[in-house]
């Protein structure tokens, strides 16, 4: 309903606001000639407006960003990646002070569970907040760049990474 607004015929438009004692070959082609320019400015608006319509379904969020990406620069494997940059959940020390009386956060080192891996605050922090990663099969980066820039938030940094 909604793009049946926009789907003009204007050769047909045209034939049918001549007059009927007009409708001969030399009216027909002269009507058809001066609608040649009108055609391409509405091809011109529809590709614009689909190109609108892309942008405003991808949001800044991780998953419809790499769809995003995956579908200008990498649209038959889709190899393109975004992961967060921080690889290592940092896991606080609480002392008994600070144990929670109603909910205990203690913590075992030996027991049945997984062990508990101690990161140094160096280890733990990035200067970035994600990391796109691309094949190494000759994507524009300059692109890559300017298409990122444009969904995502402002205050986030990121890298490009190929693998």
């Amino acid at each position: 309903m909604k793009d049946e607004v926009f789907n003009i015929n204007f050769r047909k438009l045209g034939i049918e606001k001549l007059p009927t004692k007009m409708r001969n070959s030399f009216w027909i082609a002269f009507v058809l000639v001066l609608i040649i320019p009108l055609e391409a400015l509405y091809n011109e608006f529809l590709r614009a407006r689909k190109q609108n319509l892309i942008r405003l379904k991808t949001t800044c969020q991780k998953f419809s960003m790499q769809k995003r990406l995956n579908d200008v620069f990498d649209p038959l494997d889709r190899r393109i990646e975004i992961v967060k940059a921080v690889l290592f959940d940092g896991t606080y020390l609480y002392t008994e002070a600070e144990d929670d009386q109603y909910k205990s956060k203690t913590k075992w080192l030996f027991g049945n569970e997984n062990p508990i891996y101690l990161y140094t605050e160096a280890e733990l922090y990035s200067e970035f907040d994600f990391i796109v990663k691309i094949p190494n099969s000759g994507i524009n980066q300059i692109q890559l760049k300017a298409e990122i820039e444009y969904y995502m938030l402002q205050s986030k940094q990121y890298k490009i990474q190929i693998i």
